[in-house]
């Protein structure tokens, strides 16, 4: 077992060539604008693991891949000659193993993030701006929008219309011009559909009255075009209110004109034309304010808050959708991973050899060195971090393949800050 001696050998103490040599590094690199990393695809190589500065990976290819590589592929042969001279099956390297169905693993999640953010990326940055937006208005308002359900709303307007046409059907029966209830059912429904538009219209305006007349910002300039937009709306509304009240007028008066003949043949005090008209039109009137107060109420004072809120909530409903296809592949990928290492853990406790009780204490070796190494990184990583001072609170640390296991990934890379990167472990692989 020369080369495990060998790397078991190397000095990385404190004060010696090799840790000094690292060490010195950690000053020209905390200068670097972006500090790459190795990526996630080699997390479990044994020559280059991931997570390493340019400084690290220079570091460990020049004085410490060559000697642990060996090592460790001195290890796999001893295994499997072990179990061989038995006539057994194929013994194994546990380690070996394991972390090449580990790396196996990380590369297919690798490959599906990928594939992941190429289709869906616009989505969920669309998403992430929605949600800022939002948050930052919710934040100016200081309250939580109006939220209204379209249906709900709708319907209120229906019974608006119902309620017209209760008012006002009998009376164009009357008009001499309608010869049909179809005719009758047909003007008593657009004076309805009029009316509750006009409540619509005007409810709207009325309530996001400071928005739409007032500059939200001090150097707002679209103000002016909201408020043509709110002036026109407010004509039309009126429009449509006027045209409904006078068609119920007109009708109105035919229906009164056939009871004040009747009146007078019969000797009869008639009813008043100007009081019936009157009447007729305060019903009508009465249920245009309905409609306005259920339009008030049913509004946000700042129509974009509320297209923000909505918008936010179809985002996010199909942020969850996606999220569930991630969690299913990512589920897959683990189940995957947790078979194929179970299978080698069989393997190795069913294909010992003689010597494997020796073999393992010289694998132990390896892993006790292992920390060492880690120890020794981790130490340059803080004198690192200690050296940006500051700038390390930026996100400066580029970890390619970093965003596989993210649920909802928009590239194949994280960037990452001094504390981010710190709290990530880095570990020493053994896929050779």
């Amino acid at each position: 077992m020369k080369t495990v001696v060998d790397y078991v050998n190397l000095n990385v103490s404190d004060g010696s060539p090799l840790l000094t040599a690292l060490l010195g590094s950690a000053k020209a690199e905390a200068t670097a604008e972006v500090i790459g990393l190795t990526g996630a695809g080699n997390l479990y190589n044994a020559r280059q693991p991931g997570l390493l500065t340019q400084g690290m990976a220079a570091w460990f290819a020049k004085s410490i891949a060559a000697s642990r590589v060996a090592a460790i592929a001195e290890m796999k042969n001893a295994f499997e000659a072990d179990s061989r001279d038995n006539g057994n099956a194929s013994g194994i390297y546990l380690e070996n193993v394991c972390d090449s169905a580990r790396q196996k693993t990380v590369n297919a999640s690798i490959e599906k993030a990928a594939a992941f953010s190429d289709k869906h990326k616009a989505e969920v940055v669309d998403h992430e701006q929605t949600l800022e937006s939002y948050k930052s208005l919710r934040s100016k308002m200081g309250r939580e929008p109006v939220r209204t359900k379209k249906w709900l709303y709708v319907f209120a307007l229906l019974g608006i219309v119902l309620l017209e046409a209760f008012i006002n059907f009998e009376s164009f029966m009357k008009v001499p011009y309608i010869t049909s209830p179809f005719l009758a059912t047909g003007a008593t429904v657009a004076v309805g559909l009029a009316v509750g538009f006009s409540a619509h219209i005007h409810g709207v305006v009325f309530r996001q009255w400071a928005f739409l007349f007032r500059p939200q910002e001090s150097a707002e300039s679209g103000v002016e075009n909201r408020r043509n937009d709110a002036l026109r709306r407010l004509a039309i509304g009126s429009v449509l209110l006027s045209i409904a009240l006078l068609m119920v007028g007109g009708a109105r008066y035919y229906y009164l004109r056939e009871y004040i003949v009747e009146a007078s043949i019969l000797g009869v005090a008639a009813p008043s034309m100007f009081g019936g008209i009157i009447f007729m039109l305060l019903g009508n009137v009465v249920a245009y304010i309905v409609g306005l107060l259920v339009a008030y109420v049913m509004h946000d004072p700042n129509p974009t808050f509320a297209e923000q809120d909505q918008k936010l909530r179809k985002t996010s409903e199909r942020m969850e959708a996606l999220k569930k296809q991630r969690t299913l592949v990512q589920q897959d990928l683990a189940h995957g991973l947790s078979a194929d290492i179970k299978a080698a853990v069989n393997q190795d406790a069913s294909a010992r050899g003689p010597r494997f009780g020796e073999l393992r204490e010289w694998a132990d070796r390896i892993v006790n060195k292992d920390q060492e190494m880690v120890g020794v990184l981790i130490e340059y990583r803080q004198a690192l971090l200690q050296e940006m001072g500051s700038r390390a609170k930026g996100r400066i640390f580029r970890y390619p393949g970093g965003a596989h296991d993210i649920l909802l990934p928009i590239s194949d890379h994280i960037m990452l800050t001094g504390d981010e990167y710190a709290s990530l472990q880095i570990a020493l692989g053994y896929d050779i």
